[in-house]
C-alpha cells in the first residue's frame, strides 16, 4: 500500500506562506534598491570603453552624496537578493541539488558584485575627491570595476538556469517564467566576451526584470503549484 501525503497543520502552513511572502517582498525590494541606486549613481560617463580623461573627469566631478547615497542602495539591493534567493530555493527545495546550485550561483553573483565590482569603484571615488592617485589608477580601477560586473553575469546565467531547471521539474514556478529564465541565461554567458558592445548591460537588467517579475508571482501565489 501507498501511504498518503502527509500534510502540514494549519499553523505551519500560515508560516510556510507567510515566509514565502516575505521573501517575495524581500525580492521586489532589492530589484527597486538596485536600479534607484544605479540612476542615481550610474558610471555613465565611465564606461569600459570610455577614453582615460572621460573617467577621470567622471569621478573628480561625480556629486560626492549622490554617488555615495547611490552606491548604498545598489550595496543594500544585493544583499536583499541573498534572501530572495534563500527564499526560492526553499520553494525548489524538492529537486535537490538545482535548486542549491542556483542559490549558490546567486551568491557568487552578488559577491562580485560588491567585491571587487562596487569596491573597485568607490575606492575610485574616493581616491579621486581626496586627490592622492593619479589617471590611470583610476582608469585602472573603472576597469576592474566594469568587468567585475561583466564577469558576474556567468554565475547569475546559472542561477537563473539552474532556477528554471528546478521550477519545470516541480511546476513549483509558471512555465513561462521558467523558459523566459533560459532564454535570458543562454546568450549572458558569450555576452560577456563582447560587453563592450552593450549587449550585456540590456542581458543584465532583462535578468533583474525577471527577477522582479517572480517576486510578484511569489508575493502573489506563496503556495507552489505543487507539493510533494
Amino acid at each position: 500500500m501507498t501511504a498518503p501525503p502527509l500534510s502540514l497543520p494549519a499553523t505551519a502552513a500560515g508560516t510556510d506562506r507567510s515566509s514565502a511572502r516575505a521573501g517575495a517582498a524581500v525580492g521586489v525590494a532589492a530589484v527597486v534598491l538596485v536600479v534607484a541606486g544605479f540612476a542615481l549613481a550610474a558610471a555613465t560617463e565611465a564606461t569600459l570603453t570610455s577614453p582615460e580623461s572621460d573617467v577621470v573627469a567622471f569621478y573628480r566631478e561625480a556629486p560626492l552624496v549622490r554617488t555615495v547615497v547611490g552606491g548604498l542602495l545598489e550595496t543594500t539591493g544585493l544583499v536583499l537578493l541573498l534572501a530572495f534567493g534563500a527564499a526560492l530555493s526553499a520553494r525548489l527545495a524538492a529537486v535537490g541539488w538545482p535548486a542549491a546550485a542556483a542559490r549558490s550561483a546567486l551568491t557568487a553573483y552578488v559577491a562580485i558584485c560588491l567585491a571587487p565590482g562596487m569596491s573597485a569603484g568607490a575606492a575610485a571615488l574616493w581616491l579621486a575627491h581626496t586627490g592622492t592617485t593619479t589617471p590611470a589608477v583610476l582608469t585602472a580601477l573603472n576597469t576592474m570595476r566594469s568587468l567585475s560586473y561583466f564577469l558576474a553575469l556567468v554565475p547569475f546565467a546559472v542561477f537563473l538556469a539552474c532556477t528554471a531547471l528546478a521550477g519545470l521539474r516541480t511546476a513549483a514556478l509558471p512555465q513561462w517564467a521558467c523558459w523566459a529564465a533560459l532564454v535570458i541565461a543562454v546568450p549572458m554567458v558569450p555576452s560577456v566576451a563582447v560587453a563592450a558592445l552593450g549587449l550585456a548591460d540590456v542581458l543584465g537588467l532583462l535578468g533583474l526584470a525577471w527577477v522582479l517579475t517572480v517576486a510578484v508571482v511569489l508575493l502573489r501565489s506563496p503556495d507552489p503549484a505543487v507539493r510533494r
